[in-house]
């Protein structure tokens, strides 16, 4: 997890109007978790992050990420 300090100096060194569009879109998002029915609010946080799902990305592998070679380990022929 990066520091709030990290974040804001990779948010500097964007265009700037790349800084703007993401402070569009923050706003966009404050203004759906606003609204004035609580139901309608819940819906617009829920479909961000449906739409945003699968997008993710880390830096560390798994075994399901790396299952053939794994497997491949484990079923090679030991001399």
């Amino acid at each position: 997890m990066q520091t709030y300090d990290e974040i804001l100096n990779q948010i500097m060194a964007l265009p700037r109007d790349e800084r703007r569009r993401l402070m569009e879109a923050i706003e966009d998002e404050a203004a759906d978790e606003t609204d004035a029915d609580p139901a309608s609010g819940r819906a617009a946080v829920l479909d961000r992050w449906l739409g945003r799902a699968g997008t993710g990305h880390s830096d560390y592998s798994d075994v399901a990420g790396n299952k053939y070679k794994h497997l491949a380990d484990v079923y090679a022929d030991k001399k």
